[in-house]
């Protein structure tokens, strides 16, 4: 499956829906000069200046509504904005002539975007019911005509804003999810350590406490109470590091699946190849450490909406790429994108390079229209006495 084949939503989906309903409504303005027109060339004086004014003001009401729904902008407000609008819409009529009805589309839109659920429904109707009554008077063919063409231009017009507003929503879900997953993980471990650690240090501090009040000249049971002490805190080190172990020691297999589920669940569409299942077990964690490092940092630092896993085989190494096509635009934030964080303490990507080479492999990443490429090269096989366990203990 190539690139091309996996597209999804995006940022440059939402921006690219946004300009195209703001054209769209911003253009469809332009014919409220025919009723201008008309009432310049038919009317004159304060008729004239009152048709005028009303037009004007009729257009900038639509024009306020729709580019503050293709925003996101609606706020309560609005609605008296939209009543003012309907009065304009019925008053028009009456100095505008039959030309009015070239603006017939502005009210039932104003209606759908600027309402929610059936009130949108039930106004937009009763928009379009209501520019009918009012063109009543008119050549019945006339009005036939002009009112199916205002149905079909405010249904088009709406669509298009409701669907840009629909994926801006969409893309704030996806990066609410994205926090939400690392959030969980976090409040995971946290919760395991104080299963953990909570019981034994309470008993740590209560035994502490009677050892205090021991008198002086009970060594013996003071020696028996530091000894208690001693291997309660034993037995929560060892504990602690059975915990990080646990969390530590990676299943490539469960990784991967692991990441396919938080990505796609963040909108992030996943093509992932299979990997050999020759390599060895020691490289084998170690490329869960770097694909979930992977899945991270594009979660953290990108914008992506497709995720590649790439597996080429030569002799006796072995190639992945890990690609997204998330990088965000400008300086800073390309860095971050590309993985060129400042990192500290083995952890994030300078981390990955040092676990990799513990099994002779490395790791190279690079920006090439738009994506972001985490290349991995290990070897099928490693040397056991290279690997560090996730303790810090040589094997």
């Amino acid at each position: 499956m190539t690139r091309q084949q996996l597209t999804t939503v995006g940022p440059g989906t939402v921006r690219l829906a946004r300009i195209a309903a703001a054209t769209f409504s911003v253009g469809m303005a332009a014919f409220a000069a025919i009723p201008l027109a008309e009432v310049l060339e038919r009317l004159s004086g304060v008729r004239g200046a009152v048709g005028v004014v009303l037009i004007t003001a009729l257009t900038g009401c639509y024009l306020w509504l729709g580019v503050r729904a293709v925003l996101g902008r609606s706020a309560r407000g609005d609605l008296w904005v939209l009543g003012v609008m309907t009065a304009l819409n019925v008053a028009v009529p009456f100095v505008g002539g039959p030309s009015w009805l070239s603006l017939g589309f502005m009210l039932p839109f104003a209606f759908a975007v600027t309402l929610a659920g059936r009130r949108a429904w039930w106004g937009f109707f009763a928009a379009i019911a209501l520019n009918l009554a009012l063109a009543v008077p008119q050549e019945p063919n006339w009005v036939l005509f002009s009112g199916l063409q205002s149905l079909l231009t405010a249904a088009a017009l709406a669509g298009l804003t409701i669907f840009a507003t629909l994926l801006s929503e969409l893309h704030r879900s996806r990066e609410e999810l994205a926090r939400l997953a690392i959030t969980e993980e976090r409040l995971r471990f946290a919760r395991e350590l104080h299963d953990v650690l909570g019981h034994n240090l309470s008993v740590i501090a209560m035994r502490t406490e009677l050892s205090m009040r021991i008198p002086s000249g009970q060594r013996s049971r003071l020696h028996g109470e530091l000894a208690e002490i001693h291997d309660i805190a034993r037995r929560s080190l060892h504990d602690v590091r059975a915990v990080v172990k646990g969390y530590r020691e990676m299943s490539l297999e469960k990784e991967l699946t692991g990441v396919r589920k938080v990505l796609e669940s963040a909108g992030v569409k996943c093509d992932f190849a299979d990997l050999p299942s020759s390599v060895s077990a020691e490289v084998r964690v170690a490329l869960a450490w770097a694909v979930r490092e992977a899945a991270t940092n594009l979660l953290r630092h990108s914008d992506a909406t497709v995720c590649l896993l790439g597996v080429e085989s030569e002799d006796d190494r072995i190639r992945v790429t890990v690609s997204n096509d998330g990088v965000r635009q400008g300086g800073a934030t390309t860095a971050r994108a590309a993985g060129a964080e400042a990192t500290v303490g083995g952890s994030g990507l300078a981390g990955l390079d040092e676990r990799l080479a513990q099994v002779g492999g490395t790791c190279d990443r690079h920006l090439e229209d738009g994506w972001f490429t985490l290349s991995l090269d290990v070897p099928s096989r490693a040397l056991a006495a290279s690997l560090t366990s996730a303790t810090g203990d040589r094997k």
